[in-house]
């Protein structure tokens, strides 16, 4: 069977990192390794980390911020299959062992969506709900992109992906956007379950929800234009 290799990219996590760790290894029941992205040598997290790291690679970032950090990590990731997962999710782990079995089934990505039925977003603070509200209903009614919660950094991909599609994103967590956004408009098979993100008083956001609006709204408009080429080309060829 595949291995999984899970990109966790850290920024002042402390031992968020260790407790994670630990609970892959009670919940998971598939194969893996985790490839752990810091920014700098002084990440609180990385003093919190386990002696034995026979399933840990730590990288460190060759930019900085959680979309290089992420680009970083799939540089050393060995395995077809991939994930995305953030180190302070403690309600989506078993959620893993069905997104890699939906892998092993034929599917090349799988978005777990806070917005399908039985899907939740619990206790998120208003701008940043109103922000990802906002940002899948363009994609889902306007960009046509059938799904209902693109910016959702959590997926799971098959690697094999990457051979057709260029990944440009620098800032934020665009990747996931771009990721869907492209594998969609490249016909891969694509899946959406329900998953849950509650944002917790101890849990401390790292998303820069006006500082990387502008690059959002730039894969909404680059959808736009990929929607409607498409269109146009489709009518040409039915003249």
């Amino acid at each position: 069977m595949s291995e999984l290799d899970i990109i966790i990219p850290i920024y002042k996590e402390g031992k968020n990192i260790r407790l994670l760790l630990d609970q892959f290894q009670k919940i998971l029941k598939i194969k893996y390794q985790v490839i752990i992205c810091y920014d700098f040598d002084e990440e609180s997290g990385l003093k919190f980390l386990p002696t034995n790291r026979e399933k840990i690679i730590l990288v460190k970032n060759k930019g900085f911020g959680p979309n290089q950090a992420i680009k970083s990590g799939l540089s050393y990731s060995k395995n077809n299959i991939v994930v995305v997962y953030m180190s302070d999710d403690f309600e989506n782990i078993n959620l893993l062992n069905k997104m890699f079995s939906l892998i092993n089934d034929g599917y090349d990505l799988i978005i777990p969506s806070r917005y399908v039925k039985n899907g939740e977003f619990i206790n998120a603070k208003f701008y940043k709900k109103m922000i990802t509200n906002f940002g899948s209903f363009l994609m889902y009614f306007i960009c046509g992109i059938p799904y209902r919660d693109c910016t959702n950094a959590f997926k799971m991909f098959n690697k094999k992906i990457l051979k057709n599609i260029t990944l440009e994103s620098k800032v934020g967590f665009t990747f996931a956007l771009e990721l869907t956004i492209k594998t969609h408009f490249n016909n891969f098979r694509i899946i959406e379950i329900p998953s849950t993100w509650k944002e917790l008083p101890n849990r401390k956001s790292n998303f820069k929800v006006f500082r990387w609006l502008p690059y959002y709204t730039y894969w909404v408009f680059y959808s736009l234009f990929y929607r409607f080429k498409k269109s146009f080309k489709l009518i040409n060829k039915q003249k």
